[in-house]
C-alpha cells in the first residue's frame, strides 16, 4: 500500500475545497447569497413586505430600497379620513422597519434600469448595482382617456383621492363645504384598479356622514364597469338606508358602459356619460384608469398581450421579458389588484429569491387575497378571500368566498362583527407590512 506525500494531500483537498467552498470555507451558495446585492425599487406595500420577508428568511444578503418619500400613506382604510379619521392614522416613516430587518434606504426617484449592466440609474445621478433586482413602483394612472381630464386638474379640483394623501384631506374638505342639497359624483375606472370595492365604500360612508349631520344630497357612481365587488351586499344596504332604487335616493349607480365618463368640465363643474347625459356637480371624484407604473414601460417590461401591465411568470413574479427580474403589483393576469395581494406577491419573491441565492428551484407558490370592505363606518363589514395556484407559469383562480352571505345581510351581530374585523384587519395589516 502506498502512502500520499503532504504534497498530494493537500492537492487534492484543494481540487475538492475549489468545487464545494468558497472564502473562509463556506459552501459556495452560502457565499453567494452572503454577498449578494438585491435592490427593491418601490417602498410601498409590495417593496418593504420583500424587504422585510427576505430579511426574516435570510440575514446575509444586502437589500436596498430606493424610495423617493420619506414616509408611506396606506390607501387600504384611508375612505375613514373623508368622514373624520386623521390621516396620520394611516402614515408610517421607514426608520424603524429599516432598523429592525436591517435594510438600507435610498431617497432618490429610479429614472431608468440598465438590465445588461445591472444597475438602476437614479435623479440624482448615481447608478446602483444589483445583483437581484425587485420592481415594486405602485401603479400609474390614466389621465387622457378623459376629455378635458388632466393630471394637473386631477391634483388641484377634479381630484381622484386614488394614492391616499394630500388629495385625500382635500377630497375631504371639499365634500364638507358642498351646499346641503349638493351632488357628489364618483366615477369608477374600468376594472383592474386598486382597491376594487373602495369606490363603492366611498360612496357608503360619505351618504352615512351626510345622514347623520342632517345633510341632504346626491352621491351618483358613474361606472365604467356593468357590476362591482360586494354589489348585492351594498345595494342591500343602500336601499335599506339610503333609499336606493327610488326616486329620492342618496345614492344613484349608474353602470357601463353607457354611465362611464366621457367628458369633463372643470370650469362649469359638468360630467358627461358616454349615453350622452349631462350632469352638474359640487364635487367630481374621477378616478383614473390604472395602469403599470411609468417606469417598467419605460424600461420595457411592458411588453406582450397587455399593454398595460407586466406579464410575469407566476411561478415566481419573474418578468417574461427580463427573467431576473422580480415585479410586484403591476402585473397583469391578476384578477384584483389589492395590498394584501402585493404583500402576498412579496412573500412568493423574498422565497423564490432566498431559493435561487442557495442553488435551490423555488417551488409552486399558492396565491391568496384576502379584501375587506364596509358599508356602514361601524355596523356593516364584508370579506372576500381569493387563492389562486400557478399552473406552468400561470395563474389559475382557485376559488372564491365572499361574506355575508344573503341570509346574513340583516343580521346585525354578524355585520357588526365583520365591520370590526375589517377594522382590526386594517391594523394588523399596516403593522405586519411596517412593524
Amino acid at each position: 500500500m502506498s502512502h500520499m506525500t503532504r504534497r498530494e494531500l493537500l492537492k487534492l483537498l484543494g481540487v475538492a475545497g475549489i468545487a464545494s467552498t468558497g472564502a473562509m470555507g463556506l459552501p459556495r451558495a452560502a457565499f453567494a447569497a452572503a454577498k449578494a446585492h438585491v435592490v427593491i425599487i418601490g417602498g410601498g406595500i409590495g417593496g418593504i413586505a420583500t424587504a422585510k420577508y427576505l430579511r426574516i428568511i435570510n440575514d446575509q444578503v444586502k437589500i436596498t430600497v430606493i424610495e423617493p418619500n420619506s414616509k408611506y400613506t396606506f390607501c387600504p382604510g384611508s375612505n375613514e379620513v373623508l368622514t373624520g379619521m386623521p390621516l396620520s392614522e394611516f402614515e408610517r416613516t421607514y426608520d424603524h422597519t429599516m432598523k429592525r430587518y436591517n435594510f438600507k434606504m435610498v431617497a432618490d426617484k429610479v429614472n431608468d434600469i440598465d438590465f445588461k449592466a445591472k444597475t438602476v440609474k437614479v435623479a440624482g445621478g448615481s447608478s446602483i448595482k444589483y445583483d437581484t433586482l425587485v420592481v415594486s413602483p405602485g401603479p400609474d394612472f390614466v389621465f387622457d382617456d378623459i376629455e378635458g381630464y388632466s393630471e394637473e386638474l386631477a391634483s388641484t379640483k377634479i381630484l381622484h383621492a386614488w394614492k391616499a394623501g394630500k388629495q385625500t384631506t382635500m377630497l375631504r374638505d371639499q365634500i364638507a363645504a358642498m351646499p346641503d342639497g349638493g351632488t357628489l359624483v364618483i366615477a369608477p375606472p374600468g376594472m383592474p384598479f386598486r382597491c376594487p370595492p373602495a369606490p363603492y365604500e366611498r360612496a357608503s360612508f360619505v351618504a352615512e356622514h351626510m345622514k347623520k349631520q342632517g345633510r341632504k344630497g346626491k352621491i351618483i357612481l358613474l361606472d365604467n364597469n356593468i357590476g362591482f365587488i360586494f354589489q348585492n351586499q351594498y345595494q342591500h344596504y343602500w336601499k335599506k338606508n339610503f333609499g336606493y332604487g327610488t326616486d329620492n335616493a342618496m345614492i344613484e349607480w349608474v353602470p357601463g358602459p353607457g354611465g362611464a365618463v366621457k367628458k369633463v368640465d372643470a370650469k362649469k363643474m359638468t360630467v358627461t356619460t358616454k349615453a350622452g347625459e349631462t350632469i352638474k356637480a359640487d364635487v367630481i371624484n374621477i378616478i383614473p384608469t390604472n395602469r403599470a407604473n411609468s417606469l417598467t414601460i419605460k424600461t420595457g417590461l411592458v411588453e406582450g398581450k397587455d399593454k398595460n401591465w407586466v406579464e410575469v411568470n407566476h411561478h415566481d413574479m419573474t418578468s417574461l421579458v427580463q427573467p431576473d427580474v422580480y415585479v410586484i403589483g403591476d402585473t397583469a393576469d391578476f384578477f384584483v389588484k389589492t395590498g394584501y395581494l402585493a404583500s402576498n406577491q412579496s412573500k412568493v419573491v423574498a422565497q423564490a429569491i432566498d431559493d435561487r441565492l442557495h442553488g435551490r428551484e423555488p417551488g409552486q407558490p399558492l396565491y391568496t387575497n384576502n379584501c375587506v370592505a364596509k358599508a356602514s363606518e361601524a355596523d356593516v363589514g364584508m370579506a372576500i378571500t381569493d387563492s389562486f395556484r400557478e399552473r406552468n407559469g400561470k395563474l389559475v383562480l382557485q376559488q372564491t368566498v365572499q361574506r355575508p352571505f344573503p341570509e346574513n345581510y340583516d343580521n346585525p351581530f354578524l355585520n357588526h362583527v365583520r365591520a370590526k374585523v375589517s377594522d382590526n384587519w386594517q391594523r394588523t395589516f399596516r403593522r405586519d407590512i411596517f412593524d
